[in-house]
């Protein structure tokens, strides 16, 4: 399966702090919920983008309980959390694909065969909405030094982030 267009929920929500800097997240205590005979982890999350927003985004998920796999047995509770984040994000701006990085990976039975790093859609975005105009690094940890240094500066031009 090919994950490339899949955007992972730390640069999702990244891009949403880049786009709303005084960004508020709420997750609300989870519940467990039973439909039918099976029985999954609710998770529920509100977003203020500002402090006065009057319509804050709010995001449902629901993680089978117990997990089906290695990858989220006894996990249960933060792989909906960040499921929820990921969804949320979703909700507030535009990524190739609804569903994240992680929401995939935890469906499958095995690990997914590892490719070749590649930066995303939602990832040039995200330089983009930091000021970058230059050359995209083409490995994970360049481009997440990138993403730091360009924080880091933003921060010390008073710019808040």
């Amino acid at each position: 399966m090919n994950l490339n267009d899949y955007v992972d929920v730390p640069t999702r929500f990244a891009a949403l702090l880049a786009k709303w800097p005084e960004l508020r997240i709420k997750e609300h205590r989870p519940e467990i919920v039973t439909i039918g005979d099976k029985t999954f982890i609710s998770v529920t999350m509100q977003a203020w983008r500002t402090p006065d927003d009057p319509q804050p985004c709010q995001a449902t998920c629901f993680e089978p309980f117990p997990g089906k796999t290695s990858f989220t047995r006894d996990s249960e509770q933060m792989n909906a959390s960040t499921s929820c984040l990921g969804r949320l994000a979703g909700l507030m701006m535009s990524f190739p694909k609804m569903a994240s990085l992680e929401e995939v990976q935890n469906r499958q039975t095995q690990p997914a065969t590892a490719k070749p790093w590649q930066v995303s859609e939602g990832q040039r975005r995200l330089l983009k909405a930091l000021g970058h105009a230059g050359e995209i690094p083409d490995g994970r940890v360049a481009f997440e030094a990138l993403v730091a240094d360009l924080k880091a500066k933003k921060m010390t031009d008073g710019e808040a982030f």
